[in-house]
C-alpha cells in the first residue's frame, strides 16, 4: 500500500468529491450500507470552491484516487447551509469547558467522508489530525453537527475522535448532535 498523502483541496479534485458525496447520500445507500454513515450534502463545484477559499477542503489521496475528504468553513461568513444556521444559533445556548461557545473561535468541520475502500484504515484519523494542524493558528474549536439518524458518525466520532457532544439542536422536526473539539 502506498503512503496517504493530506493537502488542502485543489479544483482538479472537485469532480472525485461531489462524485464520493453523490454516491453517499441516503438515497444511493441501502439500509445496511446507511449504518455505516452517510452525508446529506448536496455540494457542487462552486459550493466546494467557496468552501475552500472560505477556509479550506483537506483531501487524502492514495495513488491520485481520492480516499476521503473533509470540508471546513469560518463562521465569518456564516455558510448559507440551513442546518449550520440552525447550529450557530444554538451557540450562545452551548457550554464547553464553562463558557459558552460564542466565547471561543469557532470554525465549521464538516461534511467529512472516507470511500468505503479506504474505511478502517485510519484516513479519518490522519484527516482530523491534519484539521487540527490547518486550524490551530486562527481558531480554538471546531464544530460539527451529526444528524440523530447517523448513530455511526456520531460514534466515530465522539469515541473514535474524542469529540465532545453538547446540547442538541433541532432543525425542521429532526434533531442534530452538536459536536466540537479543541484545535
Amino acid at each position: 500500500m502506498s503512503s496517504i498523502t493530506i493537502r488542502q483541496a485543489e479544483p482538479k479534485d472537485y469532480k472525485a468529491i461531489i462524485e464520493l458525496q453523490n454516491a453517499n447520500t441516503p438515497d444511493q445507500l441501502t439500509e445496511q450500507e446507511k449504518k455505516e454513515g452517510f452525508v446529506v450534502s448536496s455540494m457542487t463545484e462552486e459550493t466546494l470552491d467557496g468552501i475552500n477559499k472560505n477556509l479550506g477542503v483537506l483531501v487524502a489521496i492514495e495513488d491520485d484516487k481520492l480516499a476521503g475528504f473533509v470540508c471546513l468553513a469560518s463562521t465569518n461568513p456564516l455558510p448559507g447551509h440551513p442546518v449550520v444556521k440552525a447550529m450557530y444559533e444554538s451557540f450562545p445556548n452551548q457550554i464547553f469547558n464553562h463558557k459558552p461557545l460564542t466565547e471561543y473561535r469557532v470554525f465549521i468541520y464538516g461534511p467529512v467522508l472516507i470511500n468505503f475502500n479506504w474505511r478502517g484504515k485510519g484516513i479519518l484519523k490522519k484527516l482530523f489530525a491534519a484539521v487540527k494542524d490547518f486550524t490551530k493558528k486562527e481558531y480554538d474549536l471546531g464544530a460539527a453537527f451529526i444528524n440523530d439518524k447517523n448513530p455511526h458518525s456520531l460514534a466515530v466520532h465522539i469515541q473514535g475522535l474524542g469529540m465532545t457532544t453538547l446540547t442538541p439542536f433541532n432543525y425542521q422536526n429532526e434533531t442534530f448532535q452538536l459536536v466540537v473539539f479543541q484545535v
